[in-house]
Formats: C-alpha cells, structure tokens, sequence
C-alpha cells in the first residue's frame, strides 16, 4: 500500500469493516499486511500463493471471508 498511499488512505477512512488477504508469493503481500496491521484491519495471508493465485484459492479464503461477512450486520443507506 505504500506505493498507493492515497488509496490506502481512502480504504482506512472509509469506516467500511475491511478484510484484506494476499499471498505470500505476492509482491504486495508485505505492504498490504503492513498497512492491514497499522489501520486496524483485518489480514490474512494464503501460503505459497501469487498475486493472481490467492484468489484461485476459494478453499483457503472462503473459510475467512464468510464468516467475516456473517459477523457484520447488513447495512443499507439511501434507502427511502
């Protein structure tokens, strides 16, 4: 992220509950887990994986990613 410090900044004042992951083979991994930690957001990392392979790899991610999603209440705005 420190490379896209003004999307970075963006995604951290959003207020929007944030679950990031990468590879490990990724060359973004590092940054993007550096900037998780430092915001307060949630990370995880997909072992041995690149930057296009963490993806590929709905056995690994959906068991975070969903129970991410349940935990957080459904919020709908401009409604009315």
């Amino acid at each position: 992220m420190a490379r896209s410090s003004c999307l970075g900044g963006g995604l951290a004042a959003s207020g929007v509950p944030t679950l990031m992951y990468a590879g490990t083979a990724d060359p973004w991994h590092d940054p993007m887990r550096d900037f998780a930690h430092a915001q307060g957001i949630e990370f995880f990392s997909i072992a041995d994986a690149d930057h296009g392979g963490a993806i590929r790899r709905p056995d690994e991610v959906l068991p975070r990613v969903l129970p991410f999603l349940l935990s957080r209440p459904l919020q709908v705005s401009g409604a009315g």
